[in-house]
Order: C-alpha cells, then sequence, then structure tokens
C-alpha cells in the first residue's frame, strides 16, 4: 500500500461519487441517469465539463452556479467527499484483494445513494435494495466476501435481517400504536444481512445508525441552506 495508490482510489471516489449525487437528484424522478448531461437546476444551462470536475470545481466556482450565480447544493461536494475517504478507509483498513474491494466499493456506493434518496423522499427504491441483496448472495456463494461464506449463510442472514428488523417494528408498534417502518427498510436490511452474517447485525445496526445520524445532519444543514 503506498500513497500513490490511497490518492488514486481517493480520486476513483470523488469521481464515483460524483456519479451518485446525480443518481440521487434523478432517480426519484424517473430522469435518465446516464447518457444525459448535467444541468443547473435553477437556470438549466448546461455544465461545461470543467465545471463539473468533482470537489475542484466547486471550490473553483465558490459553491456557485457558473452561468447564473445561484448557491451550489452542498450535497454534491459532501457525497462525493463522503465516498472518497470511505474508499480511501476500506482499502487502507480492509483491503483482502481486488474483487473484496469490488465486493465493498459496491456496498458503500449503494448504501450511500440509498441514505440519501431515503432523508429526501422517506422511500427506498426497489432498484437499489434488491440489487444489494443479489449483489451480496453472488459474492458470498463465489467466496469473495470475507464476512458471509457460502449461499446458504448469506441466505440465511438476508431473512434473519428482515425478521430482526420485524421484531423491532413489533416493539415500535405496541409502544406508539404505529408501524416505524416501511417495506423498503425490510427489503434493505435483506440486502444487508446478505453482506454481513447475523452474528454481526449488532455491529451493522450500531454503525448504520451513526452514518444515519451523520447524513441526517448533512440533510439538515443543506435544508437550512
Amino acid at each position: 500500500m503506498t500513497l500513490a495508490n490511497l490518492f488514486l482510489i481517493f480520486i476513483i471516489g470523488l469521481c464515483l461519487g460524483s456519479f451518485l449525487t446525480a443518481v440521487i437528484y434523478r432517480l426519484p424522478k424517473n430522469e435518465k441517469i446516464f447518457f444525459d448531461r448535467s444541468k443547473c437546476p435553477h437556470c438549466q444551462n448546461i455544465i461545461k465539463w470543467y465545471h463539473n470536475i468533482p470537489l475542484i470545481s466547486f471550490i473553483f466556482l465558490r459553491g456557485r452556479c457558473a452561468y447564473c450565480g445561484k448557491k451550489i447544493s452542498l450535497i454534491y461536494p459532501l457525497v462525493e467527499l463522503l465516498t472518497a475517504i470511505l474508499l480511501v478507509l476500506v482499502y487502507s483498513k480492509f483491503y483482502q484483494g481486488f474483487l473484496t474491494f469490488i465486493f465493498f466499493t459496491i456496498y458503500i456506493l449503494i448504501g450511500i445513494t440509498i441514505s440519501f434518496i431515503d432523508l429526501k423522499t422517506k422511500e427506498i427504491p426497489d432498484i437499489l435494495s434488491l440489487p444489494l441483496f443479489i449483489f451480496g448472495i453472488t459474492f458470498s456463494t463465489l467466496g469473495y466476501n470475507p464476512k458471509v461464506y457460502g449461499f446458504e449463510l448469506s441466505l440465511i442472514s438476508g431473512l434473519a435481517g428482515i425478521g430482526l428488523l420485524f421484531i423491532i417494528n413489533e416493539i415500535y408498534y405496541l409502544l406508539t400504536k404505529r408501524d416505524g417502518l416501511g417495506m423498503g427498510d425490510f427489503k434493505l436490511m435483506a440486502g444487508i444481512g446478505s453482506y454481513f452474517s447475523y452474528y454481526s447485525f449488532y455491529y451493522v445496526l450500531l454503525y448504520g445508525s451513526i452514518f444515519g445520524v451523520f447524513a441526517f445532519f448533512i440533510w439538515r444543514i443543506y435544508q437550512r441552506l
């Protein structure tokens, strides 16, 4: 592991984070994600490529559109930076081969996208949660998942994730007389379970809650700007 490798991973993370911002804004609106140029949401001008360089363009433009001067959402640089940092952490702390790194990268990308879409729309798209489950099962079956080995354990862990959320939701309902979770949450937990074994759920819920609180505060800051 060298600084050059970490720097390269950081740059790749920024680029992937830039793509995630497009998914976060376009997917809930059923807009095209691929092969469609980015536009300013205020003046609708097409953003030139040199105004769309991850993080650097935001700093160079001082957080404002090059055409109309309106503020650029902080979500763009924050998602880019968050993605880059998480990929560097995974590479530096958990690297066990290229395919294993790809495995965790997919998990991070889908997880970040789901978190911000959920905060924005209160919905978790099936097009994101179902692939998470499929990727978890596939990588575990092929032996590239260092947390779960084999199809059976991955499937059982996914089902256990659903069962755990069901119990939590039932307890919440008994206390408040209303459901606290939707179907999207159960599908998401199935995907998370397929990635991590059922005996790791404590850590999954702990770190997931921390990340959720972090993302929530980012979104609240964005809404007040």
